[in-house]
Order: C-alpha cells, then structure tokens, then sequence
C-alpha cells in the first residue's frame, strides 16, 4: 500500500483541525482563524487545501460521512458474535474504548445547515440510513421471529438514544444520563427478545 502524500496528509490534519473546531464552537463559530490555530498552519493553506468557505464545508460533511460509515462498518464487523439485541445494546454503550464524540457532534451542526446547503442532505441522510440498516440486520438476524416493521421501530429507538448522548456532550451532562440511555435501549431490546419468545398463533 503506497504512503499517502503530504497534500493528503495535510488535507487530513486540516479536515481533523475543522472536525474539532465544528465540534466545539458550531459550524458559524468554526472560523478559518480558529481552524488555521487548531491545525497549526496559516490561514491562507486553509483555501488551498479545501477550497473557499462552501467547498469546506462540503469537504467537512464527505469527512464526517466517511468517519460514521467507518465506524458503521466497524460495528457490522464486530456484531457478528452479538446473538441478542441486548448484547447489540451492550455493544454500543460499552464504555472501553476510545468513540470520537465530535463525529456525532459535528454530524447534527451539519444536518441544521442543510436547509441553507441542500447538497450535505443527500450524504448525511445516506449515512444515517447506513446505521439504521446496520442495526435492523443485527436485530432482525437476532430476532427472526419478529416481524421487520417492529424491528425497524425499535432500532430507530435504538439509534435514537445512543444518538442523543453525543448530542448532550457539550453539557457535560451527569453520568447517570449514559446509565439511563443505555438503561432505555436496553428496554428496547428486551421488547424484541419478549416478541421472539413469544409462541406464534
């Protein structure tokens, strides 16, 4: 495998340094002086790396698509010896590990700017849909009893939740908030595994 060039490794830093900085301050708040600071280069390396303020962003949300849909992947992979939905809840809310919460942070101030950018619409709906499908299989490959709209239902819920934390990050909320959610998509999954068990008239 050929090692990536200084323009890609550079555009890497750079995208990381906007990641961060979207992340902590908002997509409005990102500024180019913050984003240069952050990935230690000069503003004007910003434009020639990722273009003007519209294709950054643009660069930003391919980034943040491809980082969620690794991090999908990685799960899919994982989740093959997952034979309940709750050990697929467990799965999601283990606490080893490190999660890069700025992914999911970034990926909601993204989705508030698509009214005003209609082009980041597609590719985050896309990956959105990548993890409910990833987590649908799961459930449905472990339940196969229940029916798929239920199935469907309850990994949305699921999603939902396990969502929600990286949404309250900024907060810094009490911990017993991840007891709860976890506590929630467990309740989920247990509806699943009660249906399952459940003879068949």
């Amino acid at each position: 495998m050929p090692r990536p060039s200084m323009k890609d490794q550079r555009t890497a830093e750079i995208l990381d340094a906007y990641l961060t900085c979207v992340a902590r301050f908002g997509l409005e708040g990102a500024t180019q002086d913050r984003i240069a600071t952050e990935a230690g280069v000069k503003r004007p390396l910003l434009r020639h790396y990722l273009g003007n303020k519209d294709q950054m962003v643009i660069e930003l949300t391919n980034h943040v698509v491809q980082c969620y849909r690794d991090a999908v992947d990685g799960l899919r992979h994982v989740a093959r010896s997952v034979q309940t939905p709750s050990d697929l809840v467990e799965l999601l809310f283990h606490d080893e590990g490190p999660r890069d919460q700025r992914v999911g942070l970034a990926w909601q101030t993204l989705a508030t700017a698509a009214p005003e950018m209609p082009e980041l619409r597609q590719p985050l709906i896309d990956s959105q849909d990548h993890f409910l499908v990833t987590l649908t299989e799961i459930l449905q490959r472990t339940t196969p009893e229940v029916p798929e709209p239920q199935v469907r239902a309850v990994a949305q819920g699921i999603a939902a939740v396990f969502l929600s934390q990286d949404s309250l990050t900024p907060l810094m909320p009490p911990p017993e908030w991840g007891d709860d959610h976890k506590r929630s998509a467990l309740m989920l999954a247990q509806i699943l595994e009660t249906q399952a068990q459940e003879p068949a008239l």
